[in-house]
């Protein structure tokens, strides 16, 4: 009976030392088997950093100077000394209108002119030795400034035939023929500076407080969505419209002449900056019960889970949305895949994610 006690005993024993060290192999096997079959997610970190913040609003560009050169007199077309499109010098020549009867007005009147400032001379000559009276003098130069007037007059009607350009710029559609006739006010091409660019643009009266003359404003055009364009505020009406907008006008510093009157341009006014937790946009999930993340946590040796967070949301700038309450710092997020994902779920981060997300996520302070 005794011999069979000891047996029995030494079997419990052989077999507790046998589970001693069977248990932590069949343990890492769970573990592994869990992370095996845990979900591959990228994890970033909440980081607190100063997030860029803007006022927005939708404007046109326009240019500072832009006219229709017109005839300001009438006449038949005589000269074109310009293309469609062309760039020109101020002053420049556009259009030369027949005046040939003005030409020979105005030689005429030159002659009338110089004999009367040498009639005037007779005269002033014979007033100082007694022999013209001073009525005498008075008709001299009286009919002298007539002469003058006459032919002043007949060289300003000669430069009205002369079409010029008021200032350096770019011409439209010339809109006149050789030959043609033209009557006062009639377009011959408009005319724009491009290199002097306008953008009118509107802001909410509460926005529009926090703006002065010099601040600096981006300028965004769907024609080259790739650029961001650098205007200065000139002016800030004062007058707030019944749809409670003010306009606002900023001169674009040395635009490109690609950029043309009346496109169509989105405006960001950079505010002051602050520190706040911001992730990824990615790492947000929209629906109708609210705004949540999913939170990586980890207790000791425990599998990698995740926990849907509620979160309330701030601005957005630059691919990243402020979190205005529900994380602190430090946390790690699931940038992607939460689609798959269910609150408790293990996780498996992907190679590398939290080094690629740091390089990827702005320096706090920065």
């Amino acid at each position: 009976m005794h011999t069979k006690l000891v047996g029995a005993s030494a079997l419990a024993i052989t077999l507790a030392v046998a589970g001693a060290a069977l248990y932590p192999r069949a343990h890492s096997q769970a573990a592994d088997a869990a992370a095996t079959h845990a979900t591959k997610v990228a994890l970033v970190p909440v980081v607190l950093g100063t997030q860029e913040r803007y006022f927005t609003g939708v404007g046109e560009l326009e240019a500072a100077r832009q006219v229709l050169v017109a005839a300001e007199t009438g006449g038949r077309v005589t000269q074109i000394r310009f293309e469609s499109g062309q760039s020109v010098a101020a002053g420049a020549v556009l259009v030369q209108l027949n005046d040939a009867q003005e030409q020979a007005a105005l030689l005429r009147q030159r002659a009338q002119l110089k004999n009367a400032e040498s009639s005037l001379a007779r005269t002033a000559q014979m007033v100082r030795e007694k022999a013209a009276t001073q009525e005498q003098l008075d008709s001299a130069l009286a009919a002298r400034d007539a002469a003058l007037g006459d032919v002043r007059q007949t060289e300003a009607l000669i430069a009205q035939k002369t079409i010029r350009a008021p200032f350096a710029g770019q011409l439209g559609i010339r809109k006149v023929h050789a030959g043609q006739y033209l009557n006062a006010a009639d377009t011959v091409a408009s005319l724009i500076d491009t290199k002097s660019l306008l953008v009118n643009f509107a802001l909410d009266e509460q926005s529009s407080a926090k703006l002065a003359p010099g601040q600096a404003v981006q300028v965004l055009v769907d024609a080259y969505p790739d650029e961001v364009f650098t205007a200065k505020i000139n002016a800030v009406d004062p007058l707030i419209a019944r749809s409670r907008m003010v306009q606002v006008q900023a001169a674009l510093t040395h635009p490109r002449s690609a950029l043309r009157p009346g496109m169509y341009a989105n405006v960001r006014v950079a505010r002051v900056a602050g520190r706040q937790l911001t992730v990824p946009e990615t790492a947000v999930t929209y629906n109708a019960y609210g705004d949540t993340v999913f939170v990586a946590q980890q207790e000791g040796k425990q599998p990698l889970t995740v926990k849907r967070v509620a979160v309330k949301l701030g601005e957005r700038a630059g691919g990243r949305v402020a979190i205005l309450d529900g994380l602190r710092e430090g946390q790690r997020v699931v940038a992607s895949g939460q689609l798959k994902l269910a609150d408790g779920m293990a996780v498996q981060a992907v190679a590398n994610t939290l080094d690629e997300a740091k390089r990827a996520v702005p320096k706090a302070g920065s």
